[in-house]
């Protein structure tokens, strides 16, 4: 099996389970016969187990098949600002406990009000896969480019319209409530007049860490993973 097909495989394998393991039915079977934590700790290790190889096998053969376009003169431009975006999205994904995500689920305290990151989009660490994903599709033009880094792209929309269906059919009253007054689309809650932008309830420990993080990929991407550099 040549590697266009392998990462089909492995996306559908990573996508599929992921999405699968999280429908209503399963999911409720599951947690009613292992637990909570349990089921969680079994889903992370299925998501490790298919995502690893995915990566795997276009880390073997990047830019596998053909090129399927010459990216324009100051791509890597957009392709670097992108990647900020990401990165710092997805810092403040993580400094900032999302209602709809695991350790507010483990922890049963579920807000129903965003905070940061969240009055922006109610999917923020996905926005910041689907940036990322995005980034790299624009710099790299061939197949095997796009089918891996596409797949970040398409996963982060389905898996965020998914959750947002299981908790709309559900999830506790306080995640709707929260799913009520947030978006799907960036910017569309704060644009209707349902959210304000607050700036001042972002990490600012989040973001310093973020802009280093970014630096450091800039100058070391090309020893890490190959393509540009400095």
């Amino acid at each position: 099996m040549g590697t266009i097909p392998k990462l089909l495989l492995w996306w559908i394998l990573f996508g599929g389970t992921h999405i699968l393991g999280s429908t209503v039915p399963i999911r409720g079977y599951l947690i009613r016969r292992m637990g909570l934590p349990a089921f969680k700790g079994l889903y992370s290790l299925v998501a490790l187990a298919t995502l690893i190889p995915l990566s795997f096998v276009f880390f073997l053969d990047k830019h596998a098949g053909a090129a399927l376009f010459v990216p324009p003169r100051g791509m890597r431009s957009v392709t670097e600002t992108l990647m900020l975006l990401a990165v710092v999205i997805l810092g403040q994904s993580v400094a900032t406990t999302n209602p709809m995500g695991s350790l507010a689920e483990l922890s049963g305290k579920h807000l129903d009000r965003a905070r940061g990151i969240q009055r922006v989009t109610r999917h923020p660490m996905n926005l910041a896969f689907a940036l990322f994903g995005l980034a790299h599709c624009l710099s790299n033009p061939w197949e095997g480019d796009w089918i891996f880094f596409g797949g970040f792209v398409i996963y982060a929309v389905a898996s965020s319209i998914h959750q947002d269906r299981r908790i709309l059919a559900a999830g506790p009253e306080a995640v709707r409530q929260f799913q009520a007054q947030t978006s799907f689309l960036p910017f569309a809650a704060i644009l209707s007049g349902k959210q304000r932008f607050a700036p001042g309830e972002y990490s600012v420990a989040a973001l310093g860490i973020s802009l280093a993080m970014f630096v450091l990929l800039r100058l070391f991407h090309g020893a890490l993973f190959g393509g540009f550099a400095g």
